[in-house]
Parts: C-alpha cells; sequence; structure tokens
C-alpha cells in the first residue's frame, strides 16, 4: 500500500508534469491514469480467478503467492526509475511508462490482496477470524499512512532514487518471503 499510495500523489503530479498526453491521436488527460489500476484490477482478478481455480489443489502455496506478489510491488517503482534516469526532467516520456507500473504494482496486489485476506482466515482461530480480517486491513492501512511518510523525501531532481529506494524496500520483502516460503507454508497449512 506505500507504494500504491505513489500512484495517488507524486505519480499523478508526473503524470501531468512529465508525460506525453497526445498518444495515440488522442489527448489525455492526467485523471486517464487514475483508472488504469481499476482497469488492470478487473482483468488481472479474473485472470487470478480463473488460474486459481483451474488450478485447484495444484496450485502454488500462499506464501509463494505472497512473495511474488511482493516482489513485483517493489519492480513497479523499480521500474518507474527508468525514465527518471534516462530522460531529462524537461523532456515528456510515454505513457507506457505509467502503465507499466501500473501493470506491475495491479498485479503483484492481484497476488497479495486475496491471498492476504485468505490467510488471515485460514491462520485466525474461528472466534477471531473477523477480528484478523481486520488486522489485515489495518495493515494496508498503515502502508497508506507510510506513503505519506515517504512521501515527504520526495525531492524533485532526486526521483529516480526515491523510486528505487520504495521499490527496493517492496523488492526485498518479496526475496525474503519467497526465501521462507516453505517454512512459512508449513506453519500456515
Amino acid at each position: 500500500m506505500m507504494i500504491y499510495g505513489q500512484s495517488t500523489g507524486i505519480l499523478a503530479i508526473y503524470a501531468a508534469d512529465s508525460v506525453r498526453l497526445n498518444w495515440l491521436g488522442i489527448r489525455w488527460t492526467p485523471a486517464v491514469f487514475q483508472t488504469v489500476p481499476a482497469v488492470f484490477a478487473i482483468l488481472f482478478g479474473t485472470l487470478m480467478a480463473f488460474l486459481w481455480s483451474r488450478l485447484g489443489q495444484h496450485q502454488p502455496p500462499a506464501s509463494l503467492k505472497y512473495g511474488v506478489g511482493l516482489v513485483l510491488w517493489g519492480l513497479g517503482p523499480a521500474f518507474m526509475a527508468l525514465p527518471l534516469r534516462l530522460y531529462p526532467a524537461t523532456q515528456r516520456v510515454s505513457p507506457l511508462w505509467l502503465i507499466g507500473f501500473y501493470l506491475l504494482i495491479v498485479l503483484g496486489e492481484s497476488l497479495t490482496s486475496p491471498v492476504g485476506t485468505a490467510m488471515a482466515t485460514r491462520i485466525a482461530p474461528h472466534a477471531f477470524a473477523t477480528q484478523m480480517i481486520t488486522v489485515f486491513a489495518l495493515s494496508q492501512s498503515a502502508g497508506s499512512a507510510l506513503a505519506a511518510v515517504t512521501a515527504n523525501w520526495y525531492r524533485p531532481g532526486h526521483e529516480a532514487a526515491y523510486f528505487t529506494i520504495i521499490g527496493a524496500i517492496g523488492w526485498l520483502a518479496g526475496i525474503a518471503m519467497l526465501l521462507n516460503h516453505r517454512r512459512l507454508s508449513a506453519m500456515t497449512e
């Protein structure tokens, strides 16, 4: 959620100031980019529901899905650091950079959000399932609060480093989860 928070603040400004808004013969507004995650959420949510239903008992463990999702969350900001390093601040870039960012983080979210909710109910004692779902929701709120805090570290001229660090946090959390997924699976299955 800390990473997603960047898209509604800093990247909304980036879309207005640094993205080429005439694309495919259409004049886009910066607000259009705020709808991209919703479209991807519908597409990837449908795809993941189909995939997990199709795989049934043969799907990967929840901890592995969550780890891959966290890596994807981290790759989004790392991907966004590329145009900030490759192009001067005065040059408007392709909207595909923002679309790529959204593609990565929403794909990551399609793995972490439903898995997190399912795991919260699975590991909680029956009498406390609702409370555990609330704790999971509070963790998402904490991520949004972290987005507000980290936005204070954003400095013009240092955007690439900012997004690299934000991405590294998500990527490293995902790698840690992937390295420990068997042990975590054994504890939660």
